[in-house]
């Protein structure tokens, strides 16, 4: 049996999405140099204010991070969902954070940016798509020790 009750959930669906979020953020950071951390952010935005978010200096930065740690919240909630309902994923959240981070991947490049607002992009090179993964792996990885972490089975 999980932790029960919303209030336990939703603080495990926040704080496992900011685990997670922080981990993908850095990584973005230290993968895209030497684009800069409010260049990376500015991207981010540019899913909601299109190309001009490259013009909005600092006020765009923040809006992509707040996107940013809202969509890794959403996602921090699908997990707990999906863990009430398959406890297995708490026993084993290097396994299952490693897939969902894969899983979010192809969420975020095959529906989210697509339908975004962001400028067409090229398709990237094949190591670039390879640490795109590496960052959403980490990004599961975080995502799932927290949430497993915060919803221990009770005994």
């Amino acid at each position: 049996m999980l932790k029960s009750g919303f209030g336990a959930q939703a603080r495990a669906a926040v704080l496992a999405g900011l685990a997670g979020g922080a981990a993908d953020i850095l990584t973005a950071f230290v993968i895209y140099r030497p684009a800069s951390p409010v260049q990376i952010l500015q991207a981010v935005a540019s899913g909601l204010l299109g190309p001009a978010s490259f013009r909005g200096g600092m006020t765009s930065a923040a809006i992509g991070g707040v996107a940013h740690f809202a969509i890794s919240i959403i996602f921090g909630a699908m997990f707990v969902i999906a863990a009430g309902q398959a406890p297995v994923l708490l026993r084993r959240p290097v396994l299952s954070g490693l897939s969902f981070g894969v899983f979010v991947y192809g969420v975020m490049n095959a529906i989210v940016v697509p339908l975004s607002m962001a400028p067409d992009r090229p398709v990237p090179p094949a190591h670039m798509i390879g640490l795109g993964l590496m960052a959403h792996a980490f990004f599961g990885i975080a995502l799932a020790l927290t949430a497993a972490r915060l919803l221990r089975p009770l005994r």
